[in-house]
């Protein structure tokens, strides 16, 4: 007999708690890549935001896309599985709105990583990306470009944990934003605008782990230094960037290393910002270009990175080891997408 779903439509947006999370993968493709990183901010009604979950991921591979997110092999080769953390994470979760900034992308992750534990479950969920246009907040961008808009301060981008501290305070800008129009529960939300994310919140939110059904550690490693409540924090390591040369060098080189890491980070953010959906309007495409030359990327960055979104499309499009003509048709405009952006892989 199955369970009626109850939802969260006629629940108060601002009485309700929201889970902002944030991860860091080897690639695009959820099944095909891994994760690497998980971060969580759990917003409880009239509390302050709380970083609940902050930890590197071993994936038990070798570790791609070290030049977006800085993690490389050494850094995880500690650090714990995913079905080590599973019941943290879902106690992190329980009873709230899952929330991220490209939930697009973080969702699918997240519900493969759960399901190789046992566990799946669709849960009410909100792309805080979708929401700017939605809200009369300004169209589509980067959560760097959405920070700035708002006066945000976003350092670090290239750490989950950084990612989902801005995120949360995005959400609290959103809140006002809501007031404002005298949006209240999550059905007057969902009502606003269609998008596919909206359909998840007829869905109830997690339950907690009940019994041992999950495995819940509690060692973790965080670039942040976080430590679950209850340990001393001078248990964690110290922040250090996760790609810290063997020899260290110089104090401005240095810099400039890390900026460069930041740019192309921040393109990469861009471009999965636009290419999510996979649909890519002229002004979408106005914006990339015009972030290309504001950021100084090389010929040879955007190949790179180019060449990455592509060959994931690919992975996603033959995960069933078929190729219709939709799959199809869908790679031939994200070819002519990437193509009117500089490089697109076959040029």
């Amino acid at each position: 007999m199955s369970v009626r779903q109850r939802g969260v439509l006629n629940q108060p947006v601002d009485e309700t708690p929201v889970a902002i999370v944030d991860l860091e993968t080897t690639g695009l493709s959820a099944g095909a890549h891994r994760v690497v990183e998980v971060s969580v901010i759990r917003i409880d009604p009239g509390q302050p935001p709380r970083l609940v979950l902050d930890t590197l991921v071993n994936p038990q591979r070798r570790v791609t896309a070290t030049e977006i997110h800085g993690i490389t092999d050494e850094d995880v080769a500690d650090a714990p599985r995913f079905g080590d953390i599973a019941g943290h994470l879902v106690r992190s979760l329980y009873g709230c709105v899952l929330a991220a900034y490209n939930v697009y992308f973080d969702l699918p992750f997240l519900q493969y990583e759960l399901s190789r534990v046992g566990l799946q479950s669709v849960v009410p969920h909100l792309c805080l990306m979708y929401l700017r246009p939605m809200i009369g907040l300004g169209p589509r961008c980067s959560l760097h470009d959405a920070c700035c808009q708002h006066g945000i301060e976003h350092e670090h981008a290239h750490t989950a944990a950084a990612d989902a501290q801005a995120s949360a305070r995005l959400w609290q800008v959103y809140l006002e934003a809501l007031a404002r129009r005298g949006v209240r529960t999550f059905g007057e939300l969902k009502n606003l605008r269609s998008y596919k994310f909206v359909e998840s919140l007829h869905h109830d939110p997690l339950a907690p782990p009940v019994g041992e059904t999950l495995t819940a550690v509690n060692r973790f490693k965080s670039r942040s230094g976080w430590q679950p409540a209850g340990q001393p924090s001078a248990n964690a390591e110290p922040p250090r960037p996760a790609t810290a040369p063997q020899e260290r060098a110089s104090a401005g080189f240095a810099s400039r290393q890390r900026s460069r890491s930041d740019t192309i980070h921040s393109y990469w953010e861009a471009l999965k910002a636009v290419l999510c959906d996979l649909e890519v309007t002229d002004d979408e495409i106005a914006y990339l270009a015009a972030k290309q030359e504001e950021w100084g990327l090389s010929a040879e960055e955007i190949r790179a990175l180019h060449a990455r979104a592509f060959a994931t499309v690919i992975s996603q499009c033959i995960d069933d080891k078929l190729l219709d003509e939709g799959e199809c048709t869908t790679l031939r405009r994200l070819y002519r997408c990437l193509q009117r952006l500089g490089y697109a892989p076959g040029q």
